[in-house]
């Protein structure tokens, strides 16, 4: 039973994501959005680019980045829209995928939960871009 609940908290976390990502891009009806946000000691710059792939389904890219930063300043998101059954999954992380297998002979082992930390990030950096005073340019 304790798989089930993992699936069912990973589905809700992706769920809400969607959602998220609805309001942000306003019902999906833009393919490219560039949002910015000033602050008293730095600014930030969200990038979406969508590509539709078929009725149902949509890749995004996410670029976020903190322009004053020099360590860490972009990080890009890589993003599977399921439109037919609401959800949003990270695909990727600045070029790193969740490990489907243990791998033991790995060089850089990767956590168990990493899949589940990725959308966790992405949770954040939405809710970063929603509360935030973001502005579209």
């Amino acid at each position: 039973m304790q798989e089930y609940e993992k699936t069912n908290h990973h589905i809700v976390i992706c769920s809400a994501n969607y959602l998220r990502l609805k309001k942000i891009l306003k019902n999906f009806s833009k393919t490219k959005i560039e949002l910015n946000r000033k602050e008293k000691k730095s600014r930030f710059k969200a990038k979406f680019l969508l590509k539709k792939l078929s009725k149902h389904t949509t890749d995004s890219i996410l670029e976020f980045s903190n322009l004053d930063s020099s360590f860490l300043n972009v990080f890009n998101i890589e993003i599977n829209i399921y439109h037919d059954v609401e959800l949003a999954e990270v695909k990727s992380l600045n070029g790193f995928h969740p490990n489907k297998f243990p791998f033991q002979s790995e060089n850089i082992p990767k956590s168990e939960d990493e899949k589940s930390q990725q959308n966790r990030f992405l949770t954040e950096v939405l809710d970063t871009i929603l509360t935030g005073d973001f502005y579209e340019e």
